[in-house]
């Protein structure tokens, strides 16, 4: 799935582990806001876990630098 937080895309992939599932993320290697590593976050339903790494991700981002011209 695609999931799109201050005008940056994720590609959002789950995967179940046991009785848990992983959420990560990636964005597109381009911008003045490429992050490298990924997100990542685990929980205990695919629901949970996904609203544990879209909070993990509007937390880094809380504010958005202006870009310099």
């Amino acid at each position: 799935m695609e999931w799109e937080h201050k005008g940056i895309t994720y590609k959002i992939t789950t995967q179940e582990l046991g009785v848990l599932v992983l959420a990560s993320a990636t964005a597109p290697q381009e911008g003045p806001f490429v992050r490298v590593r990924p997100f990542s976050a685990v929980g205990t339903s695919k629901e949970k876990a996904l609203e544990l790494l879209k909070n993990q991700i509007r937390q880094i981002y809380r504010k958005v630098p202006e870009m310099e011209t």
